[in-house]
């Protein structure tokens, strides 16, 4: 029986007679460099499937299983990815600019070098993923939940990610510059040279985490738990520490802290 794929406005797009499944179907498209752009693929189960270097741009994947599938270097840009099962999927390098993730599993897959700027990830489950050199920038977070998820180096300039859990995550030497992170989950977190100038982390739960060298310049950390954190040499020229709880946090060499007046002394006193 032939598979066919259609593009969400009914074209025909490819029908193959020879596969059996649809993502057989899919990769055969590809090898045949067929534009998928626009393909209707709601609800599809894609689990396993051979994808790599696939162009899905703007395709429908809302409700997808794509578990375990491979989709290295694949171009899903704009694609409506809502409420996917992606868990265990191979994703690296693959393009993913302005895709609508919001609410997909995403639970140990492979992000490295990805590129999800402007995507939306709200509410997504992203823990215990590698998302290592992956480009974030300008991307909805909002809620998403990349608890011991590995972020190291990746690109996170502006990120809209107010309420996210990054608890126990690595995020050594990630740019969060100008990030909106208001009421962050981060606690046990690691920070070490991490970009935070001029971040809005009011309310943040830091406490335990490792803020070695970090560059604070300019940070909203009103309110914020820091209780216990390590910020060992970090710079925190002109943030806000309004209601911040340092207790027990190591400060050692950090740069930028009001420092109390010493008690007026001499015969003025």
């Amino acid at each position: 029986m032939a598979i066919e794929v259609r593009h969400h406005d009914g074209r025909l797009l490819y029908r193959s007679e020879d596969a059996t499944a649809l993502g057989e179907a899919l990769a055969e498209a590809r090898d045949e460099r067929v534009d998928l752009g626009g393909a209707h693929l709601e609800g599809a189960d894609l689990r396993g499937a051979d994808l790599e270097r696939i162009v899905l741009d703007g395709a429908r994947l809302a409700d997808a299983s794509l578990r375990h599938a491979d989709l290295e270097e694949a171009s899903l840009a704009g694609a409506d990815l809502r409420r996917a099962a992606l868990d265990g999927t191979n994703l690296e390098q693959t393009r993913l600019v302005h895709a609508v993730l919001a609410g997909a599993n995403l639970r140990g897959s492979n992000l490295e070098d990805a590129n999800l700027a402007g995507a939306d990830l709200s509410l997504a489950v992203i823990d215990g993923v590698n998302l290592e050199h992956a480009d974030l920038r300008g991307a909805n977070l909002a809620g998403a939940n990349l608890a011991r998820s590995n972020l190291e180096r990746a690109l996170m300039q502006g990120v809209k990610a107010r309420g996210v859990c990054l608890t126990s995550a690595n995020l050594e030497k990630v740019d969060l510059r100008d990030a909106d992170q208001v009421g962050a989950a981060a606690s046990s977190a690691n920070l070490e040279r991490a970009d935070l100038r001029g971040a809005n982390l009011a309310g943040a739960v830091l406490a335990g985490s490792n803020l070695e060298r970090v560059d604070l310049r300019g940070a909203d950390l009103r309110g914020a738990d820091l209780t216990e954190a390590n910020l060992e040499r970090a710079d925190l020229h002109d943030a806000n520490l309004e209601g911040a709880r340092l207790d027990g946090a190591n400060l050692d060499g950090a740069r930028g802290l009001a420092r109390p007046k010493p008690p007026p002394s001499g015969p003025y006193r």
